[in-house]
């Protein structure tokens, strides 16, 4: 049996062999196109008519016969199987005494001891019914180690498959939104979350194509608590009753403190696109009590019933011309603000069209100073020796877009100039004779350039530094 009939008979769950071929065939062994067939057209009942019916038409029925069949079976009296009766009850997010809702012997306890319905549903875990050997674990090597148990009782054709398609059990937390939502905010970390259709092979492309990539693996430990729900699970069902989207593979950044949904994407996002993304949210937002952040405003969509008849006629003729003509229209008609502050929020659009749009509208006047730009470019590189380790000297680290970080020692009253010298020598490769920017706590210092560096409060800081791109 080919690889090819395997993976289909895992991503659908077909038994039969030969309707895997079959399939196969019908869309020249194209995968997408196979699995969309099965689901379209695939066995609602028993097996044999089943089987029968596609191969009539692998034997090139005719289209006669073919209608006159399919006729026939619509008029026949066959009464599907009742549903059966499911006894749920609901739990709220109860913080009360744990012996009593939830704890050892508790009401609750049976809906707490069973995670997996709540984040895969009645699914199987991956495609290949992968057994995670232990989530949340932060050894970056151990949880991807092949398991004999996990991959007991598959052929040597199936293991490949199942280790390509693996979902990313290492990084995963075994949690309902709200227990992650209070461990978050005791790490201080946001929550990233990830909603699957099992059904969709675009999701078993993401665990392959994206999860599995070191770089968003060291991201998302560092700064994410994160979650991956199966969309008809418990989880998946309540996150998507709170936050709609439209397109599958969903992911999405949370504040675990208010709920909100600060950021998302729909697809399977380039790695170094999503990563360069998060690491500029993650320098314009803070989970510190005391920071202030970006005020964010989600766009309005607008309602036609409460617009006049005017209006609304003008609105069917822009709906009328599709999306793409009303889009622009519709964003012309509401305030698109692109500051940070009171004066000028950020503007959040929910409705995602876009493969891998980002949602948050960056600042756009920084970009455009030339000024800061001159500034910059009139600095020259300096190779710097660090002083000796003492009570007069601080640690400055320096990070990347791509996640790479220096760390140099600076006496506290060298000038934020010598930082910008140090930069632009240090990583002279990255930045050429091109632009960047140096930031700390979401400020940027070139306006501090004749500050010292204990005045510009950099003692013992973290700063960003962001490459930007030659407009010429």
């Amino acid at each position: 049996m080919s690889e090819e009939v395997d993976l289909f008979m895992a991503v659908t769950g077909c038994e039969d062999p030969s309707m895997a071929q079959n399939f196969l065939e019908m869309a020249q062994n194209n995968m997408d196109t196979a699995v969309s067939l099965y689901y379209e057209h695939g066995p609602s009942g028993g097996g044999n008519s089943t089987n029968n019916d596609l191969s009539n038409v692998g034997s090139g029925e005719d289209d006669e016969a073919l209608a006159q069949r399919l006729q026939n079976e619509a008029y026949q009296d066959n009464t599907r199987a009742p549903d059966e009766a499911r006894h749920e009850r609901l739990v709220d997010d109860l913080n009360i005494f744990p012996g009593t809702f939830g704890g050892v012997g508790g009401s609750f306890n049976p809906l707490l001891n069973n995670p997996d319905q709540l984040i895969y549903g009645n699914q199987r875990r991956g495609i290949f019914n992968q057994r995670d050997s232990g989530y949340g674990n932060d050894d970056s090597d151990g949880s991807d180690a092949d398991s004999d148990e996990e991959f007991s009782g598959m052929t040597e054709g199936q293991k490949r498959l199942a280790k390509l398609f693996r979902p990313p059990f290492d990084i995963m937390e075994k949690l309902d939104l709200d227990s992650a939502k209070r461990k978050a905010r005791q790490e201080s970390k946001w929550i990233l979350i990830n909603i699957q259709d099992p059904s969709d092979f675009l999701c078993q492309t993401l665990n392959r194509d994206f999860w599995k990539s070191t770089t968003v693996k060291e991201l998302v430990r560092e700064h994410f608590v994160f979650l991956q729900y199966h969309s008809d699970s418990r989880s998946g069902e309540q996150y998507i009753n709170f936050y709609p989207f439209k397109e599958y593979p969903h992911i999405a950044i949370l504040d675990p403190i208010t709920g909100e949904r600060m950021k998302m994407w729909s697809g399977v996002p380039k790695v170094q696109k999503w990563c360069d993304e998060v690491y500029n949210f993650l320098n314009d937002f803070s989970l510190d009590p005391n920071s202030v952040n970006p005020i964010v405003q989600h766009k309005q969509h607008i309602d036609p019933n409460t617009l006049s008849e005017e209006k609304q006629m003008e609105y069917a003729i822009k709906q009328s011309l599709g999306d793409s003509a009303s889009s622009d229209e519709d964003d012309s008609d509401l305030e698109m603000l692109s500051g940070g502050d009171e004066d000028n929020p950020l503007v959040i659009d929910d409705e995602q069209e876009g493969e891998t749009e980002s949602i948050i509208t960056k600042p756009a006047s920084e970009a455009k100073e030339l000024t800061e730009e001159e500034k910059v470019k009139q600095i020259e590189p300096l190779n710097y020796e660090e002083p000796p380790q003492s009570p007069e000297t601080t640690r400055i680290q320096i990070r990347t877009g791509d996640g790479s970080r220096i760390v140099k020692r600076f006496n506290i009253d060298d000038k934020v100039l010598k930082l910008y010298q140090v930069v632009k020598y240090e990583f002279k490769d990255k930045i050429g004779d091109g632009f960047f920017s140096l930031t700390s706590q979401r400020e940027n210092l070139i306006n501090k350039l004749d500050d010292t560096i204990a005045d510009a409060g950099l003692k013992n800081a973290s700063t960003l530094l962001e490459i930007m791109q030659d407009n010429e």
